[in-house]
């Protein structure tokens, strides 16, 4: 009988180790969505038109704690907008994503980081790509908030 409850006890133990180990890598997910509305990108690739782009931008991340105290921070960006050609009124749209990661021993991450898109045009003028400048700022608690810093682009497809 005294064998038997040395062997609860052991296995009380280790069920606890394991329910603590579970705990730490367990993932702290979120997500924000930053609102683009009317800010402004250029079509430099055909005739200098002012784009007008409107949407959002959602990000998500999780983070987890390794053994050696090391957060590692994964995130995801996803744009879904839509823009129109101030002077031509073409309609472009573009909806594309990235991964992101950080790793450190601090309790956040401060990231600026590009997305790139396809801005399909709707009509008879070029597709362009789209960077957006991102800032990211996440911590172990589940915050995160960001925005768009920037838009500029290049010749697309």
């Amino acid at each position: 009988m005294f064998h038997s409850s040395r062997y609860m006890a052991v296995l009380g133990i280790l069920l606890l180790f394991s329910a603590a180990l579970f705990a730490q890598s367990t993932p702290v997910t979120n997500s924000f969505d930053v609102n683009v509305d009317n800010q402004a990108t250029v079509n430099q690739c055909s005739i200098g038109e002012p784009v007008a782009l409107n949407g959002t931008v959602h990000l998500d991340y999780s983070v987890t704690t390794d053994s050696s105290g090391v957060n590692h921070f994964s995130i995801r960006a996803a744009n879904n907008l839509t823009g129109a050609g101030q002077k031509t009124g073409t309609s472009y749209v573009a909806n594309d994503s990235d991964d992101y990661s950080s790793n450190n021993d601090d309790q956040s991450a401060d990231l600026t980081v590009e997305l790139k898109s396809d801005l399909k045009s709707q009509g008879a003028v070029p597709s362009l790509t789209l960077v957006q400048g991102l800032h990211v700022l996440v911590d172990t608690a589940g915050n995160i908030s960001g925005q768009v810093v920037s838009n500029t682009t290049s010749c697309g497809d």
